[in-house]
């Protein structure tokens, strides 16, 4: 089966063209609801995807929502800075476009699946959030619970345009999940493979 890339290109760097069959860039002029529309149709045109990469920054906050406090460490889980509305709770309904397309989606962005002390339930609650897109699309969701880091690899072309090199998450930083689609649960992933290292 085919697999998709979708990179957020405020995630500093180039397109890794190893990963994926096929690439697609988006950043805030973009809509989210045009975003899945177009991944729904190259999935549906490949007869499904084996993999849904999605490479964007991670929204972490000073927040306990629940005591409505400020907190001295940040907590992910606010969903991700996906196209121009962003990706959380509010609108994660949106991926039920995807059901019956998609295998599995992977995310490369910081600390997706958090839910810091206090969030339980509510907008910052990133486990509800991997779990629910799991249910929506009917596809396992890979998402880590802290910060990641990235490089960017340049080639000798890449110095001498002055040009960004390419994203290489490496070795993810932290546990990593995944979100079953039968109940939304997530597992921890004993041995995640590298995801193939600047922060996210």
């Amino acid at each position: 089966m085919s697999s998709m890339l979708v990179h957020d290109a405020r995630l500093a760097g180039q397109s890794p063209t190893n990963l994926a069959d096929n690439i697609y860039e988006v950043d805030g002029s973009v809509s989210i609801q045009q975003a899945v529309d177009w991944i729904k149709a190259y999935a549906s045109n490949q007869s499904g995807l084996d993999n849904l990469y999605i490479m964007c920054h991670g929204y972490e906050a000073n927040w306990n929502l629940g005591d409505q406090t400020c907190t001295p460490f940040q907590a992910g889980g606010f969903g991700l800075a996906l196209c121009a509305e962003g990706l959380d709770l509010s609108n994660v309904n949106l991926t039920a476009a995807w059901k019956g397309l998609i295998n599995a989606i992977t995310i490369f962005a910081c600390a997706t699946a958090d839910t810091g002390t206090g969030n339980e339930g509510t907008i910052g609650d990133g486990k509800r959030f991997c779990g629910e897109m799991a249910l929506h699309t009917g596809a396992r969701v890979i998402a880590a619970t802290q910060t990641q880091w990235y490089s960017m690899e340049k080639s000798f072309w890449n110095w001498i345009t002055g040009q960004a090199g390419t994203i290489n998450f490496g070795t993810w930083e932290g546990p990593v999940y995944s979100y079953s689609p039968d109940d939304g649960s997530g597992t921890l992933i004993s041995n995640p493979p590298a995801q193939g290292t600047a922060a996210g």
